[in-house]
């Protein structure tokens, strides 16, 4: 798979946000789910915090010649605010390629992530444009490969619905305090 010349701009753009990772303070969110595509493919994604600035990102991939898993980890880091972030991460693939019309034959690998993702402001929407390089360990006909989705995701929670609760259950664990006495 040939890399396209706004993919390496974009990677370099990409590149050049990560070096200069210096926040922790980064996304507003806490669980996202949607759909991410391309050009070749269609997919689910879904976003869950395990704690500033670290997220997990499960992906469901559907292309023409194969089916994948992933699971990256990634760390961010605001660019303008908190609502615009970059992001960078590490994960593992699996999944099932066609080798021929007759066969289907297991993989996994790893794959790189390096993003920008926006959450806007009073909607529950977030989006996201990621660059993904791939190394196929074992059982994919292509050593390498590249993908480059654009993810749309509604907020299903969100940092002011998650302190909301963190809040209540400190008021009814106060309340308990104070009545056992």
């Amino acid at each position: 798979m040939k890399i396209s010349l706004f993919d390496k701009k974009l990677l370099c753009i990409f590149s050049f946000i990560s070096i200069s990772f210096h926040s922790v303070d980064a996304q507003v969110y806490v669980r996202t789910a949607g759909i991410r595509m391309d050009a070749n493919s269609i997919g689910l994604s879904m976003v869950q915090r395990v704690f500033k600035p670290v997220t997990i990102e499960g992906i469901i991939d559907f292309r023409q010649r194969d089916f994948g898993l992933a699971i990256v980890p990634r760390v961010h880091s605001k660019v303008i605010g908190r609502r615009l972030n970059a992001f960078i991460g590490l994960g593992a693939q699996t999944g099932f390629v066609k080798i021929d019309s007759q066969k289907l034959q297991g993989y996994w690998g790893i794959g790189g992530m390096i993003g920008l993702e926006y959450k806007f402001n009073l909607l529950p929407i977030h989006i996201s444009y990621d660059f993904r390089p791939l190394l196929q360990l074992e059982g994919h006909p292509d050593l390498f490969g590249f993908q480059s989705s654009f993810a749309i995701r509604i907020v299903k929670k969100s940092e002011r619905k998650a302190w909301k609760e963190k809040l209540k259950k400190w008021r009814e664990d106060a309340k308990d305090w104070f009545e056992e006495d």
